[in-house]
């Protein structure tokens, strides 16, 4: 049975190699460490007097997944080159796993575009991606709540450290009100719809193609700016901060880890105007069912890493009841999650933009356009928005 996995990287590379090794697929994934083959470490590679090109054939067939670790370094090895393709040889392209050092960027892949673009190991969320991608080849049953220490422990690896501490050195610097305005939140937003929608000019847009509003959200969802990113609604306003597709396809927005469902989407592209937005309505969504022992359905549950449904009363105890065995939530984990029992239009837009600035007037708005007062068209829309006065930041700096 191939059940392998096999190791591919630049001997220059060996301490960040070793981390990832240890703590992401020994410690955090509960993988035996026989099931590994890297060369360079003590116990997993060449044993001495081991003729090496055999040795390598016998573990690429004898594997399941191959992980390449890809660096400058790496770039510039015929061994690896070599590796690379006896391991697209011998494997499935999915079990071929490019892992991207920090220093190497999407658009340097070069010739690995041919097959799949890879992960970045300085992102926590490439890395689950990784183990939730290769679920079936890695085989293992583990703990979340472990391996998400054991990422956050990787993540301290020397060589990641340096780039995070040049981007968190920009990230505290000094922001002027100009830079907060255009840089960091009207440009962005824009770039974003313009790159989710690149045939459509400046104008108000309704989007009824399901495909296309997902491209949009996922556009978002993958930005810096989301914390300067708010959604309006009758109800108030939160900021985004993140937001995660679910496999029901279903959004899920921070705050209150609110989930909506998209029944319709308006998206406006203006950048002079300040009349950019993104526009959605969430429909009605039946309760959540509650998968403890308490049952019962409610639209405000907890739920745990694996997916188990508890109610609310319980994700507040701290504990829960399931087939009669006591759950500590704390060590286990988990997140709040909530739906409506009314239909809602919701804004998407940052304090900078006219919708943004004039919070109590797009609230109210909210409210005419959920009950009906106002129709949701273009016309209106628009009319709404010019009246609004501009952020002052805009006028002074435009």
């Amino acid at each position: 049975m191939k059940n392998k996995i096999f190791i591919s990287h630049s001997s220059k590379d060996i301490n960040i190699v070793e981390n990832f090794v240890e703590l992401i697929l020994i410690l955090g994934l509960g993988i035996n460490r026989d099931r590994i083959f890297c060369s360079s470490m003590e116990g997993q590679g060449v044993l001495s007097g081991e003729y090496i090109p055999d040795r390598l054939k016998q573990e690429i067939n004898s594997s399941c997944l191959a992980l390449l670790f890809i660096s400058k370094n790496y770039k510039t090895s015929e061994v690896c080159i070599n590796e690379i393709g006896a391991a697209w040889a011998v494997l499935e392209k999915q079990n071929v796993i490019p892992l991207l050092l920090p220093e190497i960027d999407f658009n340097k892949l070069g010739f690995l575009n041919l097959n799949t673009l890879g992960l970045k190991l300085d992102n926590a969320s490439s890395i689950l991606k990784f183990v939730e991608d290769c679920e079936t080849e890695l085989n293992t049953k583990y703990k979340p709540t472990v391996l998400h220490k054991q990422i956050q422990n990787f993540l301290k690896e020397p060589t990641l450290q340096k780039k995070q501490s040049v981007s968190l050195k920009k990230k505290n610097k000094q922001i002027s009100e100009e830079e907060k305005c255009f840089e960091y939140s009207l440009i962005p937003f824009s770039e974003t719809l313009r790159k989710s929608l690149p045939s459509k000019s400046d104008g108000i847009y309704e989007i009824s193609n399901k495909t296309i509003q997902n491209k949009i959200l996922t556009n978002l969802s993958k930005t810096d700016f989301l914390k300067q990113l708010w959604y309006r609604h009758s109800g108030g306003d939160y900021y985004i901060q993140k937001m995660t597709q679910l496999p029901n396809k279903n959004w899920i927005i921070s705050g209150n880890n609110w989930e909506i469902k998209i029944s319709s989407m308006w998206v406006s592209i203006d950048i002079e105007s300040q009349y950019e937005f993104i526009l959605i309505h969430s429909d009605i969504q039946e309760p959540y069912n509650i998968q403890s022992d308490v049952g019962g359905k409610e639209f405000r549950v907890g739920i745990l890493p694996n997916g188990t449904i508890v109610s609310e009363n319980e994700r507040n105890n701290g504990y829960a009841e399931i087939n009669g065995e006591t759950i500590d939530l704390l060590i286990d984990g988990v997140e709040r999650r909530e739906r409506d029992q009314s239909k809602k239009w919701v804004f998407f837009i940052t304090d900078y933009h006219k919708l943004g600035f004039n919070a109590n007037e797009t609230i109210e708005f909210c409210e005419k356009l959920d009950s009906g007062e106002i129709e949701v068209n273009e016309e209106n829309i628009k009319k709404f928005i010019s009246k609004l006065p501009n952020h002052p930041t805009v006028m002074r700096f435009r």
